[in-house]
């Protein structure tokens, strides 16, 4: 897929984050009603609601309708961060011709005056979108917002991004968050875009390859792990933090995502928003060189590491357009459950590199299987990239 998250996102939200109540019910719309016909409806995962006419849409991976099945669906084919669903809303269109969706969900408890929370939730580009936008944001209330017409909720989120870059990955679920200091009895979430079209940064997202129905003229995103936890024991929540500048000064309200000055490099994040073991290349990698990308238990994302050694690999073939490359996938013993999972790594790998306009016919697949030579698990759950001269 095109632009591959390439920020590090240095969230190094401590491990006790796994241990504090997250305040949004149904954070990662897992609890959907299975009768979910069509789009329009995420009022089926209770209790996300859309609070203007304009409906947000919820996506199942037990859906028969190909609109809103998972991974494909009408916008494209992205998988949920964990679980079998996510939901999705419509940040912007061209002259506003189809109006923007928002999710709302009501915390199951009210913010504590001169507490401080960490908020954070999860997007990813369409693939089939032909814009991106900025100004993706997240609105703290005490009471709910609604209006009764499909226009733009013209609230102030606290939760945006500060560098107020665009939101261009695609199959990335990209982490936007911030430190949110409450004023007291703040109980409603809503998620969306909520700035004027003027004021609005558009640019142009050439279809990724793989993908043949006709782009949107419009910029929609799916929504995954919604979180909102207290702080006290949060050492970092944030998502434009730049490596080596620990010491920064903390500016609460200003805690946003998506920075661009520092590129191909990131945490995971995992489904609680802390961040997890970094993952990427064994080594440093010169164009033209063997390599090997690593995985975490059970799951298929390329790391900002990964993505900045294929990258350089990109840039290698095609200067050297005759170069093929083999994609070799692993497993460990420990992942046998997870069906075709080497097979989806070697994909993810071959789609990233596709979307790139390295010609397809150069990337060659292999199917491994098990791998279990390195004593460190992790090492075995890879993809082997060798150059073929």
């Amino acid at each position: 897929m095109k632009n591959i998250f390439s920020f590090i996102f240095g969230l190094t939200i401590s491990s006790a984050l796994f241990a504090q109540t997250n305040l949004v019910p149904n954070h990662n719309f897992q609890t959907a009603n299975k009768k979910t016909k069509d789009k329009g409806q995420i009022n089926m995962a209770s209790p996300w609601i859309s609070p203007t006419l304009a409906q947000a849409d919820l996506y199942l991976k037990s859906s028969k309708n190909s609109l809103i099945s998972i991974p494909a669906n009408s916008y494209g084919s992205e998988d949920p961060m964990e679980g079998d669903n996510y939901a999705g809303f419509l940040a912007y269109s061209y002259k506003a011709k189809v109006p923007r969706t928002y999710l709302q969900v009501k915390l199951t408890q009210p913010l504590k005056e001169g507490e401080e929370y960490c908020v954070t939730f999860h997007v990813s580009l369409a693939d089939l979108s032909k814009f991106a936008t900025n100004y993706i944001g997240a609105y703290l209330s005490n009471d709910a917002v609604s209006a009764n017409n499909d226009g733009i909720l013209q609230f102030e989120p606290q939760i945006v991004s500060r560098r107020l870059s665009v939101y261009e990955k695609q199959f990335y679920w990209t982490p936007i968050c911030a430190k949110y200091k409450a004023k007291g009895g703040e109980e409603y979430l809503t998620i969306g875009n909520f700035t004027p079209e003027e004021k609005l940064k558009i640019t142009k997202v050439k279809r990724p390859q793989g993908f043949n129905s006709p782009q949107t003229n419009d910029a929609y995103y799916y929504l995954d792990n919604v979180i909102v936890v207290s702080a006290k024991d949060v050492e970092k929540c944030d998502c434009d933090f730049i490596p080596g500048v620990d010491d920064m000064e903390t500016v609460n309200s200003t805690f946003k995502s998506d920075a661009t000055s520092l590129e191909n490099k990131v945490k995971i994040i995992d489904s609680y928003g802390s961040s997890t073991t970094t993952v990427g290349s064994t080594s440093d990698t010169k164009k033209g060189e063997n390599f090997t990308i690593l995985f975490e238990s059970k799951k298929i994302d390329l790391s900002a590491k990964a993505t900045k050694d294929i990258d350089q690999l990109v840039d290698f073939m095609k200067a050297n357009p005759t170069i093929k490359v083999m994609l070799a996938g692993y497993i460990d013993e420990s992942e046998k459950s997870e069906d075709k999972l080497d097979g989806r790594r070697v994909g993810a790998v071959y789609k990233y590199i596709v979307s790139k306009g390295v010609v397809k016919e150069n990337v060659l697949r292999e199917i491994k299987g098990t791998e279990g030579a390195q004593k460190d698990v992790a090492k075995n759950m890879k993809v082997e990239v060798k150059i073929i001269k």
